[in-house]
């Protein structure tokens, strides 16, 4: 497993590292699922367009800690 070291900007942005976006298939446009796990974050690319999922992730956006 590949380890990266990034730095969070001002506005909370992080570079996605060229080798992971390569691996996920993550492209500009692309809508990604953050997820809060034991002290972790996980991401996962979305299969499809975020408007293809209507009311099936009417929760996204909302992270309890």
């Amino acid at each position: 497993m590949a380890e990266y070291i990034v730095e969070v900007d001002a506005q909370g942005k992080v570079d996605i590292p060229l080798e992971i976006r390569k691996k996920l298939q993550v492209e500009e446009g692309d809508n990604l699922i953050f997820r809060a796990k034991e002290g972790k974050i996980e991401v996962e690319k979305l299969p499809m367009d975020i408007d293809d999922y209507g009311e099936s992730l009417s929760m996204v956006g909302i992270v309890e800690i």
